[in-house]
């Protein structure tokens, strides 16, 4: 049987009559020396990264924002302007390692542009922000990244306001570092001094809560100046009116809309996929589809706490630092529930919230 020959790190080169062994030390030189010179001058030396393959470094790289996604395809809207785009997401892609969320509408990503579409995604930029829910079996979902601001929406009527689903929103819009907003809409349906009912609990916490009507137009001024020359990501339960409220916002969007369906007050999912739109009075908003149900991923007793503020410091007076604030001896809680400093709706959230926790 033959013997391999061990194969040489380096290769030979000839010069003249003599040979120069050349190691791969020497190739990465003539490498990034090939690199330099194949971008000086070029407009993507700033956005190549030194991980960037071959056609990288020789190609178009650009810029741009994920506005819309089909699959593992993505549109993106270019950096430099112009119509979006459409990108093909590769296994080579680099970025987030989240296989349910590998790209998500408000990415900033890179992309090879070339002679025709789809264009080649080669790079998901690091999150600043991001709106996540969970899945079963512990997996995250993240549903949109980049955004300022998180803005539920819910319904004073068909379908009724549902404050343990508002307060699961708040918690992740938080862990997510967005900013939260609270919108209130179909307020027309509802008498004098429901919504300020409604929205009681939550005025104290210090986040801008607007009473709305996508009907009569009431209130739509004072959320265009919270949503001005900021991206916002719009949620909340199927049937509560968001896309009613982006076409009183900017009415050339054109967002189809449905009506709440049946006497089980539930609506449709009107839309599908979540979209990024630019509004004309500066900014843009992700609107996403609405659920019926919104499961936190991964939340802590102790983050749990701290979205509940008002209940953290009744829990300061309870006898027993592990008080389950269910009735427990020396609770604190029942008092503060008396006196009005905790509203019982908070109350409950926090208990059926803590409850799945203390479950897994």
């Amino acid at each position: 049987m033959k013997k391999r020959k061990r194969k040489q790190v380096g290769r030979s080169v000839r010069r003249g009559p003599g040979r120069r062994k050349v190691h791969a030390d020497d190739d990465a030189v003539d490498e990034e020396s090939r690199r330099e010179k194949i971008l000086r001058g070029r407009d993507n030396v700033d956005v190549v990264p030194d991980q960037a393959s071959r056609s990288e470094v020789e190609g178009d790289v650009r810029s741009g924002q994920v506005v819309s996604i089909r699959g593992r395809e993505a549109f993106v809207q270019p950096e430099s302007g112009g119509e979006p785009v459409l990108t093909i997401l590769r296994k080579s892609t680099r970025g987030p390692r989240t296989p349910a969320s590998p790209v998500v509408v408000g990415d900033r990503v890179r992309y090879l542009s070339d002679d025709e579409e789809p264009f080649v995604l080669t790079e998901v930029e690091a999150r600043r922000t991001r709106l996540v829910r969970g899945r079963r079996g512990g997996e995250e979902h993240v549903i949109c990244a980049n955004v300022d601001l998180g803005v539920i929406v819910a319904s004073a009527v068909e379908p009724p306001f549902k404050p343990r689903l508002v307060d699961r929103y708040l918690i992740s819009i938080q862990q997510g570092d967005l900013e939260p907003v609270l919108v209130l809409n179909k307020i027309d349906g509802i008498g004098p001094g429901e919504a300020d009912r409604l929205l009681a609990p939550y005025r104290h916490l210090d986040f801008p809560c607007l009473p709305v009507s996508a009907v009569t137009g009431e209130g739509i001024e004072a959320l265009v100046e919270v949503l001005r020359d900021r991206t916002a990501v719009f949620s909340g339960q199927s049937g509560v009116g968001k896309s009613s409220i982006l076409n009183r916002l900017a009415p050339e969007l054109k967002i189809h809309t449905q009506e709440v369906y049946g006497r089980v007050g539930k609506g449709r999912h009107t839309t599908s996929a979540s979209t990024l739109y630019r509004f004309p009075f500066g900014g843009a908003v992700v609107d996403t589809p609405g659920v019926r149900s919104f499961s936190l991923h991964a939340p802590t007793a102790a983050a749990l706490r701290e979205f509940f503020p008002e209940i953290a410091r009744a829990a300061e007076s309870c006898r027993f630092s592990d008080c389950r604030h269910r009735g427990d001896e020396g609770c604190a809680v029942p008092a503060a529930v008396a006196v009005g400093e905790i509203l019982p709706d908070r109350l409950e959230s926090y208990l059926v919230l803590m409850d799945e926790i203390r479950a897994g």
